[in-house]
């Protein structure tokens, strides 16, 4: 069975100039990959309450000739969810064209399983993938303010979590409650706040990178934890509520249970890690 969505966006488009807001429901697809192209927006993404939908969106934009682009297919059980503003560079407010962001609120499934890409330019985003079934999620941003929350438990284990940013100002939250096998945390510019909260329930690797900026990294105290981190003298290390093994590597006192491990490589600026 094959769904499309697609006309019918266009349908309501026609009749709304500045706003949109539709909804589709998972039409028979046993797992779903959302694709968002986004750029200059301010976005809003949690999980939809409604089991039957793959997702409900409002979405208000500023420019009748740039439309969004949305759509959903299911095709062999296989749901492809796309959504695009067609705004590339030359429609970012630091080129002094079209400063005005869309405002979008975004519930995707949580009830069948999810991977999410998506691909910023200038934003504010605030996404809320707790309670569902991601699978994977890819984010990378241009000049951004992102914040990402496990805010509960995922329902599936997560191959992999990847953020890459530009300048930016990064806080990602509850990231045990991802159950994911391997983090990549990648900053530019800018201010990163990593919070390992929520339940680890098996081993995972994490990778942070970031060029010039802070880096400040909570870990509750009752996980099995090693930390490695920067040797270089450019960059200074604070590491409280952990013992050192020296060259740089840091262990928690609780060396039983899924094993959690953080490697660190920062350029210019400071790191901060603590236990709570």
């Amino acid at each position: 069975m094959k769904t499309a969505l697609s006309i019918l966006l266009i349908a309501t488009s026609a009749f709304a100039q500045k706003s949109l807001k539709t909804d589709a429901d998972v039409a028979g697809a046993k797992f779903i990959k959302a694709v968002l192209n986004l750029g200059a927006v301010e976005l809003n993404v949690k999980k939809c309450v409604e089991k039957s939908k793959a997702f409900k969106i409002v979405y208000n934009y500023s420019e009748d000739e740039k439309l969004p682009s949305l759509s959903y297919d299911v095709d062999d059980e296989k749901g492809f969810f796309t959504l695009s503003n067609g705004k590339g560079s030359d429609n970012l407010p630091f080129f002094g064209i079209h400063g005005e962001k869309d405002n979008v609120t975004l519930e995707l499934t949580g009830s069948v399983p999810l991977a999410v890409e998506a691909n910023f330019g200038v934003c504010d985003a605030n996404v809320d993938l707790g309670g569902m079934m991601i699978t994977s999620a890819v984010f990378s941003t241009g000049v951004s303010s992102f914040n990402l929350d496990f805010s509960n438990p995922n329902k599936v284990s997560c191959e992999d979590i990847k953020i890459k940013t530009g300048i930016s100002s990064i806080s990602v939250r509850d990231l045990n409650n991802a159950r994911a096998k391997y983090i990549e945390l990648e900053g530019g510019v800018g201010s990163m706040k990593v919070d390992f909260g929520g339940d680890l329930q098996s081993d995972c690797e994490v990778q942070i990178k970031t060029g010039l900026g802070s880096v400040e990294i909570s870990i509750p105290s009752d996980i099995n934890t090693t930390i490695t981190t920067p040797e270089s003298f450019l960059t200074g290390v604070d590491v409280a509520g952990f013992y050192s093994e020296g060259g740089g590597v840091y262990r928690s006192k609780v060396k039983e249970g899924p094993h959690l491990r953080i490697k660190i490589d920062s350029g210019l600026g400071g790191v901060e890690v603590k236990a709570y």
